[in-house]
């Protein structure tokens, strides 16, 4: 048996398919007496040039060990599924079965993206309790006018 590497991009519109995709692979693996050591659902990414006038897409990874007619099954399978936009399969020499650097190339880029929308919101609630405070110091009386820049009021006797 042979192992293999099948990376798959899903639509953006059917993104909540790679899953079940996903799990379909599987079972034609397993039915067949084949072994998965890996199966990751990698999650939307930006694509690095338009699929389809999408810009981005839902990544698939699965690493099976298997004789070729499950993989044929399987390639068949993404000839016919109109929610699959691209696919790749090939040979490698040995079976895979840590993360693979995408995923963690993609969780880095969301933790990233989560602390970088955290320190924004925590900066935006700051400028506000800046904005109130300036509000505070400085009330305006009801009959008093406010006095423009550059301009003093003089006071006659």
């Amino acid at each position: 048996m042979r192992h293999y590497e099948i990376v798959f991009l899903v639509h953006p519109d059917q993104s909540d398919q790679t899953s079940s995709i996903l799990s379909k692979l599987e079972k034609i693996v397993k039915d067949s007496g084949g072994k998965v050591h890996r199966s990751e659902n990698i999650g939307n990414r930006k694509l690095a040039y338009p699929i389809q006038d999408q810009f981005k897409a839902s990544y698939g990874l699965i690493n099976i060990e298997c004789n070729q007619e499950p993989v044929i099954e399987i390639q068949n399978s993404f000839k016919f599924n109109d929610s699959i936009i691209r696919n790749l399969v090939i040979t490698v020499k040995k079976a895979h079965t840590e993360n693979s650097a995408l995923l963690m190339q993609t969780k880095d880029d969301n933790e990233k993206d989560s602390y970088q929308e955290a320190r924004e919101e925590a900066d935006r609630l700051e400028n506000d309790d800046v904005q109130k405070a300036k509000k505070i110091e400085t009330p305006m009386k009801e009959n008093e006018e406010p006095v423009k820049e550059g301009t003093e009021k003089t006071v006659e006797d």
